[in-house]
C-alpha cells in the first residue's frame, strides 16, 4: 500500500492485486465504450449531446478505477460532516442514474423540477437511514430497488410505449407471460445507466457510518429525519400543494410527464391517485335520481320503455317485440388498429380492403380506446360495462383492482334474456385475473388456450420459448391444424374455432359468445419464419421495420374475418357480430412522429386523441341500419350493440345513449362533445357537471357494491342480483 499526504488529507492507494483489478475494470469500461460508440452518436440524440454522453461514460471508466484504488482519510474533526454531506449528495447520483435510464438530464430539470426529484428520492434515504442508522447500508438498500425500477421503466416504456406506473405491480405476472416477444436492444440509457449505478456502488463504499455517542444526539438524529418525513409525506399524501405547484401525473400522456418531471418522482405522483376517492356530492342512494336526470335532460321519461337512439340521436329507440333474438358475437381484436387514420399513409396495396369495403348491414367507425400500446383488460371492461376508467387513478387495472364481486355487465343483461354466456380467449387463462373476473361479469363458460393445446407442450414452451420448436410440437399433436402466425394463435384459427363453437352451442337459447384474439400482439421488432410480411409504408421519408410488420398482420386479420363475416352470411339464424381493436399498437415513435407531422411530446388535443382510436364494426347476417359513426368511445359501444339487436336495456344503458349525445367521448386522454371540441380532464367546461354525474352512478355501479342500486344496472327480472 502506498499513502501520500496532501496538508492534513492522506490519499491511501490499495495493494498490487486491487490496483491490478481496478485497471482490468478500467480497461472493460473503456473498450465496452468504445465498442459501442455508435449507440451514443448515431442515435436519436443531437450530435453535441451524444458526443457529451459518450465522453462522460469514458470518463467515469478512470474515475471507477481510482475509487476502487484509492482510500481518502480526512482529520479527525472533518470526518462527520464530509460523510453527512456525502450523504445528501448521494441522492444526485441516484437521481442521474434514474434519470439516464429515462434519457432525461438533471442539468435540463428546472430548479424546482430538480428539487421535487431530488427530495423523492432523499426521502428514501432518509427513510432506511431510521432503521438502520447507518450511512453506508443506506445506499445500497435504495439504490439497488431504484436501479431495478429504471430497468423496469425502460424496457415497459420501450416495447409498450408507456412508463412503468404503480398499477402495473398488479399486472406483473401477465406482462411477464407477453415480454418474451419483445426484443431487448443495448442502448446508451441501458450503458450510462449501469455505470453510474456502479459508481454509486463505489462512492458509497468510501461513506463512513457516523453513530452518535450522546443521548440527546441519538434523540436529535431520529426526531430530525422523521419529523422531516412526516411533513414531507403528509403534504405530499393530504394537501393540493404538489399538484398547486404544478406537479401531478401527465394524464394527458404518461411518457411525457415523465420525461419532463423526472420519472421516479412520477411513478410517486401516480400512487397518490391509486386510491378511488368518493366524487365530490356522492351519495348512493341518488344513483336512480342521477340517471332519471340525464335521462329527462335527453327527453326520456324515467321508466320509459323508449329511449335515445345512438344512431339518430332521436327518442325512438324500442326494443323488438320479436321472440326471435340474435347471436352476438363480439371480438375485441388484440391491437387492430386502422393507422391510416393518423395521417397520410399509403402502401403498397390497401391493409385492411375488406372493412374498408363493409357497407351492407354494417355500422363502423372510429372506438376511442382507454389505453395506448397495452392493457387490453381496461378495454374489454369498459366494452363490457359501460363503465370508463378515466374517473379511475390513473394507469389502474380494473381487473386486478376493483372487480371484486358480482359485475352488471353485457353479460348479465344478455343472460336475464336468455342467451347463453361464453368467453374465449386463446392465450393463457389467468391473465389479467380473467379466471375470476369472467366469473363475476357472469360468463358461464370461458375458454383459454389450455383448454384446447396440451400442456405438456404449453409447458415446454415456457420453459425454453423456443417458437420453431413450439411449432413443431404443435405440428406433431395436431397434424391438420395451422394454428399460429408468430408465436400466437392466429386469427383466422381464432375464427374457426367460433365457428365451432357456435355449431356446437345450445340450440335452446340465442348464442353470445365474447372473443379476445391474441394474434397481433406486440412486438413486432423481430421476423418469423411462418410470417411473410406483405404489407409496406410507400410514402413516409424512412422504413420502419416494425410498423410495416405490423400492417402485414392488420392485414391477416382482415383476410381472416372476411372468412368469419362469410361463414355467417350462409347461417340461417339472425346473427351479429361486433369487431373492434383494443388499443393501437407500440411501434417506433419516429412512424408516429411522421404520421401526426409532430413530436409525441407536443401533441394538440386532435392528435393526442387519434393516438386512441380503432376501427370498430358491427355486422348482421340480416337488414340493420348502415351508419359510419366518427367518434365514439368504448363504454358506448354495448349499447349500441343492445340497440342494433333490438334488446332491452338496462337504466343505465339508457343513461348512456342519452349521454353519448353530449359527450360521444370520454377517454383517459379527455373527452369531446358533440360539436367536435376536445377537453382535457383537467379543465373546466360546461360538462363538469355531467362528468361529476357519470362518476357518481359509475361509483355506486363498481366501487360502492354494498350500496349498489341494483335496479339500476340489471334489468327487470334480475334485479336482486349481486
Amino acid at each position: 500500500m502506498k499513502t501520500i499526504k496532501i496538508k492534513n488529507i492522506e490519499i491511501i492507494f490499495s495493494g498490487k492485486k486491487v490496483r491490478l483489478l481496478a485497471a482490468a475494470i478500467t480497461a472493460f469500461m473503456l473498450i465496452f465504450v468504445l465498442a459501442n460508440n455508435n449507440l451514443f452518436l448515431n442515435s436519436d440524440l443531437e450530435l453535441n449531446k451524444g458526443i457529451a454522453l459518450f465522453v462522460i461514460s469514458l470518463i467515469c471508466a478512470p474515475v471507477a478505477g481510482l475509487l476502487i484504488v484509492t482510500k481518502i482519510r480526512l482529520p479527525e474533526r472533518w470526518q462527520k460532516p464530509a460523510n453527512t454531506l456525502l450523504f445528501f449528495l448521494m441522492p444526485i447520483i441516484s437521481l442521474q442514474m434514474v434519470e439516464s435510464l429515462n434519457g432525461k438530464f438533471i442539468y435540463d430539470f428546472s430548479p424546482q423540477t430538480f428539487f421535487a426529484n431530488y427530495l423523492t428520492i432523499l426521502c428514501f434515504y432518509l427513510l432506511f437511514y431510521l432503521f438502520t442508522g447507518r450511512y453506508h447500508m443506506v445506499g445500497l438498500l435504495v439504490n439497488i430497488p431504484l436501479y431495478i425500477w429504471g430497468l423496469l421503466n425502460y424496457f415497459i416504456e420501450s416495447f409498450r410505449g408507456t412508463p412503468f406506473i404503480p398499477m402495473d405491480l398488479l399486472s406483473f405476472k401477465t406482462g411477464l407471460s407477453v415480454a418474451d416477444g419483445y426484443s431487448y436492444n443495448l442502448s446508451w440509457n441501458l450503458i450510462l445507466g449501469s455505470i453510474l449505478f456502479f459508481l454509486t456502488y463505489l462512492v458509497n463504499r468510501k461513506i463512513k457510518n457516523i453513530k452518535p455517542q450522546k443521548l440527546k444526539f441519538k434523540i436529535f438524529c431520529k426526531l430530525l429525519p422523521s419529523g422531516f418525513l412526516a411533513v414531507l409525506l403528509a403534504t405530499f399524501f393530504f394537501t393540493d400543494f404538489p399538484a398547486n405547484a404544478g406537479y401531478k401525473p401527465d394524464f394527458w400522456n404518461q411518457t411525457r410527464g415523465y420525461y419532463n418531471t423526472g420519472s421516479f418522482f412520477n411513478f410517486c405522483l401516480n400512487t397518490k391517485y391509486l386510491h378511488v376517492s368518493k366524487p365530490s356530492n356522492y351519495q348512493a342512494s341518488q344513483t336512480s335520481e342521477l340517471i332519471d336526470g340525464v335521462m329527462e335532460d335527453a327527453g326520456i321519461l324515467a321508466d320509459s320503455e323508449t329511449s335515445t337512439n345512438l344512431l339518430t340521436g332521436k327518442n325512438d329507440y324500442q326494443a323488438s317485440n320479436t321472440e326471435k333474438k340474435p347471436n352476438i358475437i363480439c371480438i375485441m381484436n388484440e391491437s387492430f388498429a386502422d393507422l391510416g387514420n393518423l395521417g397520410d399513409l399509403e402502401t403498397n396495396e390497401d391493409y385492411m380492403p375488406f372493412i374498408h369495403s363493409l357497407t351492407e348491414n354494417t355500422i363502423k367507425g372510429n372506438l376511442y380506446m382507454p389505453v395506448f400500446g397495452a392493457g387490453t383488460s381496461n378495454s374489454e371492461f369498459e366494452f363490457l360495462t359501460g363503465n370508463s376508467i378515466s374517473s379511475l387513478p390513473a394507469g389502474c387495472n380494473v381487473y386486478q383492482s376493483y372487480i371484486k364481486t358480482n359485475q352488471s355487465s353485457l353479460v348479465s343483461t344478455l343472460g336475464s334474456l336468455g342467451y347463453s354466456k361464453q368467453a374465449f380467449h386463446p392465450y393463457y387463462k389467468d391473465g389479467w385475473n380473467r379466471t375470476e373476473v369472467y366469473d363475476y361479469l357472469g360468463f358461464d363458460k370461458y375458454t383459454a388456450i389450455e383448454d384446447f393445446i396440451d400442456n405438456n407442450i404449453l409447458d415446454t414452451y415456457k420453459q425454453n420459448n423456443d417458437v420453431t420448436e413450439y411449432e413443431n410440437l404443435l405440428k406433431q399433436a395436431y397434424p391438420d391444424e395451422n394454428m399460429l402466425l408468430r408465436r400466437f394463435i392466429s386469427d383466422e384459427y381464432d375464427y374457426k374455432m367460433v365457428e365451432d363453437m357456435y355449431e356446437e352451442r345450445d340450440s335452446s337459447k340465442p348464442f353470445f359468445l365474447f372473443n379476445v384474439t391474441m394474434q397481433n400482439h406486440g412486438g413486432y421488432s423481430v421476423g418469423y419464419s411462418n410470417f411473410l410480411q406483405e404489407i409496406y409504408a410507400t410514402n413516409l421519408s424512412q422504413t420502419y421495420p416494425m410498423a410495416n410488420r405490423y400492417l402485414s398482420l392488420v392485414k391477416k386479420s382482415d383476410d381472416a374475418f372476411k372468412s368469419l363475416v362469410e361463414y355467417f352470411s350462409n347461417v340461417d339464424e339472425p346473427t351479429i357480430i361486433c369487431m373492434f381493436g383494443d388499443h393501437l399498437p407500440s411501434i417506433e415513435d419516429e412512424f408516429y412522429e411522421e404520421l401526426l407531422g409532430s413530436s409525441l411530446n407536443d401533441l394538440s388535443k386532435e392528435n393526442e386523441q387519434a393516438r386512441y382510436a380503432t376501427p370498430f364494426v358491427i355486422w348482421a347476417n340480416y337488414d340493420i341500419p348502415e351508419a359510419t359513426v366518427e367518434k365514439m368511445s368504448a363504454n358506448y359501444l354495448s349499447t349500441l350493440l343492445l340497440q342494433t339487436a333490438g334488446l332491452e336495456l338496462t337504466d343505465y344503458n339508457k343513461f348512456l345513449a342519452s349521454m353519448y349525445q353530449k359527450l360521444p367521448v370520454i377517454d383517459t386522454v379527455g373527452y369531446m362533445d358533440s360539436e367536435g371540441n376536445y377537453y382535457s380532464h383537467d379543465e373546466t367546461s360546461d360538462y363538469s357537471d355531467l362528468l361529476n354525474v357519470y362518476s357518481r352512478i359509475e361509483y355506486n355501479n363498481l366501487i360502492d357494491t354494498e350500496n349498489k342500486d341494483n335496479s339500476q344496472f340489471y334489468l327487470n327480472e334480475d334485479k336482486t342480483s349481486q
